[in-house]
């Protein structure tokens, strides 16, 4: 749920076209304390692995990522933390830590990029951020204090972000936007007013993660919480699966500095926020003082708000929650304190608040209010 951004042009990257076909070396540098990695990717052929040495980086490039990979290669860092880690830090001027990226909007996606095992620190915009990038592996990285989103793809497609860390950021811990094909797995979203949202993307997987102490845990949002337009056709958007993912003591106070995410109300579980083709299975729900899980229309939570649809009418008008599953999820001890005002009185393990064709089985919660209440899946 971002600050003020603009829309993005709502085309999805080529998920299973064929890629470029690259005849790299497959050759391997390494880069110590000392060095640029900069230099080590410009010079590289696509391909090729870059092996970094444990050791703090900062770049000296004048652009505004610290590291800008536009070519196919694998970025790894030999870190063994606590005690040794590759840390990418910011130069004056670096707004981003690690860019992947064409050069140019008129180049091909980038096919096949690894980036394993770096600490990226204190960056005012993204920590890793993916644009037009398709069959990517995102591993055991930390991101630190990235104050826009710690982990970014965009406009990506056939991508694996597995066992990361990622904290500190303004915005989302993680963000999955105008994607196809992610699968999240295995990683820890902490301390964000977000800490793992999607939105226009088809075919996202989260799965066994572990988010906690953030001000929502799993924002699922409709694409005018973001102020982004839809993927075209409209069926494009949706068919997300959240399943065993552990979400709990989300009750951090927002610090995004304005805009709707500045606006949302601690103690969020897992938000479905008039999104579509949604399955919450088997997860597990505790400590999150306002809600579970909520399933709203997107107009009736931003009613009274700057952001009214009376006032402000999405792009897209249909913002009913409709077709979700939610299957044995366990809940526990959730809404407990929620935030004052209108919404308060809602408190509970699961609500559902408008939509159709949704349904609920097997799930395990003490309080529950739906409107309309809900079939068995």
């Amino acid at each position: 749920m971002k600050f003020a951004r603009a829309g993005i042009l709502a085309v999805l990257v080529l998920a299973y076209g064929c890629g470029d076909d690259h005849e790299g070396s497959s050759a391997g540098v390494t880069v110590s304390p000392g060095q640029s990695i900069q230099a080590a990717i410009d010079a590289a052929s696509p391909g090729d692995t870059i092996t970094v040495m444990p050791g703090d980086y900062r770049e000296t490039n004048t652009g505004s990522s610290a590291l800008w990979v536009s070519k196919p290669l694998k970025l790894i860092a030999k870190s063994s933390p606590p005690t040794a880690r590759v840390r990418i830090l910011p130069s004056p001027g670096q707004r981003d830590g690690i860019l992947v990226a064409p050069l140019h909007d008129s180049d091909p996606d980038i096919d096949g990029v690894e980036v394993n095992g770096f600490t990226v620190e204190g960056f005012s915009n993204n920590g890793i951020w993916l644009r037009h990038t398709k069959n990517f592996t995102i591993e055991n990285n930390e991101t630190i204090d990235n104050l826009e989103n710690g982990i970014w793809p965009t406009l990506s497609a056939n991508g694996l972000v597995k066992k990361n860390v990622s904290y500190g950021s303004q915005d989302s811990a993680l963000w999955v936007e105008g994607s196809q094909n992610v699968r999240v797995v295995e990683n820890e979203f902490h301390h964000s007013p977000t800490g793992l949202e999607i939105t226009v993307s088809k075919e996202v997987t989260a799965e066994s993660n572990d988010v906690h102490h953030n001000t929502v845990g799993i924002g699922l949002y409709h694409p005018a919480a973001a102020g982004l337009p839809p993927l075209e056709p409209l069926t494009d958007n949706g068919y997300w699966h959240i399943i065993d993912n552990h979400v709990h003591d989300n009750n951090e106070q927002t610090t995004a500095p304005g805009g709707m995410a500045s606006q949302l109300p601690a103690g969020g579980g897992i938000l479905v926020l008039g999104v579509d083709h949604v399955d919450l299975q088997r997860n597990q729900i505790e400590n999150n003082h306002f809600f579970g899980i909520a399933m709203i229309d997107y107009c009736v939570a931003v009613k009274g708000s700057d952001f009214d649809c009376a006032k402000n009418p999405p792009d897209v008008m249909d913002t009913s929650p409709e077709y979700n599953q939610l299957v044995s999820n366990v809940l526990g001890n959730n809404g407990a304190d929620p935030p004052p005002g209108q919404f308060s009185a809602l408190a509970a393990d699961i609500v559902a608040l408008g939509g159709n064709h949704n349904c609920a089985s097997g799930n395990t919660a003490t309080k529950s209010i739906l409107l309309p209440d809900l079939p068995g899946c």
